[in-house]
């Protein structure tokens, strides 16, 4: 089953273009792949000179964290600014309970509070997929949707988390850390992709 574009005056049985699949007519793809990595030993993640040419940013982490916890957090900052510059508010559960925080003027969106610790079962890592919104825009401050979640077979959570960062400089670099005393384990994986606008 293809994908239809209709005319202005069409209808699904007129006025139609057909295209073979969702990406309509862009040979690329809506996704595109900027960097990727596994780590081979342990440290931090940083994306530095990030190109200022796409709509959206979307990064997913498959992590784990080297902090002797059976979670961690996630905490992510933009073009090396830890000045008070960023808000969150989050809703997670554990199975347990529901809850919601919120931070203000930090110096880090707290995006995660679920990321896999390294006294948790060996293997299990949790999954992160982030969204920063309008990133290149000079304008506006940038807003980022976060959906992350860990089962630890009996344990663990998920949340999302939306976070404002209040700045209008576009975002060139992004770092993402676990606790300050911790880093992320070797053979986590993380791929940032830009995400085009519908004209281009």
């Amino acid at each position: 089953m293809g994908v239809y574009e209709l005319s202005g005056a069409g209808s699904v049985k007129t006025g139609r273009t057909l295209y073979t699949s969702m990406n309509a007519g862009n040979m690329y793809g809506a996704m595109v792949p900027i960097s990727s990595t596994t780590l081979s030993s342990n440290g931090a993640i940083v994306f530095d000179n990030i190109p200022q040419t796409f709509q959206d940013l979307f990064i997913v982490i498959q992590g784990r964290s080297t902090k002797s916890a059976t979670t961690d957090v996630l905490d992510i900052v933009y073009n090396g600014d830890f000045s008070a510059n960023y808000s969150g508010t989050r809703l997670y559960g554990n199975g347990t309970s529901a809850l919601s925080d919120r931070s203000t003027s930090a110096g880090a969106f707290f995006a995660d509070y679920f990321l896999v610790g390294n006294s948790a079962t060996a293997g299990i890592f949790s999954s992160n997929s982030i969204s920063i919104l309008n990133y290149a825009n000079t304008s506006t401050f940038k807003t980022t949707l976060v959906r992350s979640a860990a089962d630890q077979n009996g344990s663990g959570g998920t949340s999302l988390a939306v976070g404002l960062y209040r700045s209008t400089s576009g975002i060139s670099r992004i770092s993402l850390f676990p606790d300050a005393t911790a880093a992320f384990l070797a053979g986590t994986s993380i791929t940032l992709y830009g995400i085009r606008a519908v004209s281009s």
